[in-house]
């Protein structure tokens, strides 16, 4: 039975990835790498690994890589994730487009979530952050999520990690890299940028990108 679920699952994750082009995808997000491993079979294994409920961990090596091989991609400051993310959100509402009722409202939703590192210390760029729900501060980041909705689907589009710029709030270790010329170097800026202009800016590239949305939603208080 578990045999007949690995089939199906890769079987899925294959046609998935021919729907969206995704092979054409990763060549506009500045993945390069010198090996016949492609960022294709490297998003490929990791949804395998999600679908089994695995870490990355327990994760076994594939046949052409090891799970060494992919923490090292994941760890690539020149791979603009963020746009991969906007490209298979906007392939992914196409392919859907021909099923959602004309009448509905196609909207953007932000939200922004608490990532706690109660024990992390030199983390880089780990700062004191408030918590909404507890009223107080702790240690950690902000998640920022750009989502899409037509009121029955929802689809993430584009993501932010957010820090502080205030000294008194920075915890954590000093950016690695300031240079702008990098997409590394653009993260670590934008995560210390107010979230405000963070969201228009990921709201804007996923604009620019192909995704379509006529509203904004957020919590009232996302602007305090």
């Amino acid at each position: 039975m578990n045999s007949i679920e690995q089939i199906d699952t890769k079987s899925l994750i294959s046609s998935f990835i021919k729907l969206i082009g995704l092979a054409k995808l990763t060549k506009q997000v500045n993945f390069k790498r010198k090996s016949t491993i492609s960022l294709t079979m490297i998003i490929s294994w990791l949804m395998s690994v999600h679908f089994a409920r695995l870490s990355l961990f327990r994760a076994k090596d594939d046949k052409h890589f090891s799970v060494r091989t992919v923490r090292n991609v994941l760890n690539d400051g020149r791979i603009n994730w963020q746009k991969l993310l906007c490209l298979i959100a906007a392939q992914l509402i196409g392919c859907l487009k021909p099923f959602i009722d004309k009448r509905r409202r196609l909207a953007f939703i932000v939200d922004d979530t608490l990532m706690a590192r109660s024990f992390s210390k030199k983390t880089e760029l780990l700062a004191k952050v408030y918590d909404h729900d507890k009223h107080e501060y702790l240690n950690g980041y902000r998640g920022l999520t750009l989502g899409w909705s037509d009121g029955n689907t929802f689809l993430p589009v584009n993501f932010a990690l957010m820090s502080t710029k205030a000294k008194k709030n920075m915890i954590g270790a000093a950016p690695i890299t300031a240079d702008e010329r990098s997409i590394s170097g653009k993260r670590r800026n934008q995560a210390q940028r107010k979230m405000n202009d963070v969201t228009v800016e990921l709201i804007r590239q996923a604009l620019r990108l192909g995704v379509e949305a006529r509203y904004v939603l957020f919590d009232s208080w996302f602007s305090t």
